[in-house]
C-alpha cells in the first residue's frame, strides 16, 4: 500500500544514497566539480545538484533518520 511514510522513506534512501558518494568516486567517473565546466548543460546541473544536496542536507539528514529510526522502534 502506498502512503506517505512510504514515500518519504523513499525519499530519504534516495538522499542517503547521494549524501554516501565520495568526492574520489564522483571524480573517477567524471561528476566532480569542475572549474572549466559548462554550467547550462544537463550533466552539470546535475553534478551542482548532487554537491548542494551532500553539503545542505547533511545536517537534517541525521535529524530525518533519526526520526524514522525511532518511528520505526516504536511502531514496528
Amino acid at each position: 500500500m502506498f502512503s506517505i511514510l512510504t514515500f518519504f522513506n523513499s525519499f530519504l534512501l534516495f538522499v542517503n544514497a547521494i549524501a554516501i558518494l565520495n568526492e574520489r568516486f564522483l571524480n573517477k567517473i567524471g561528476w566532480g566539480l569542475r572549474s572549466d565546466m559548462d554550467y547550462d548543460s544537463f550533466q552539470a546541473k546535475c553534478i551542482t545538484l548532487i554537491h548542494n544536496l551532500r553539503f545542505f542536507f547533511r545536517i537534517p539528514l541525521v535529524l530525518m533518520n533519526a526520526v524514522v529510526i525511532l518511528f520505526l522502534l516504536v511502531l514496528g
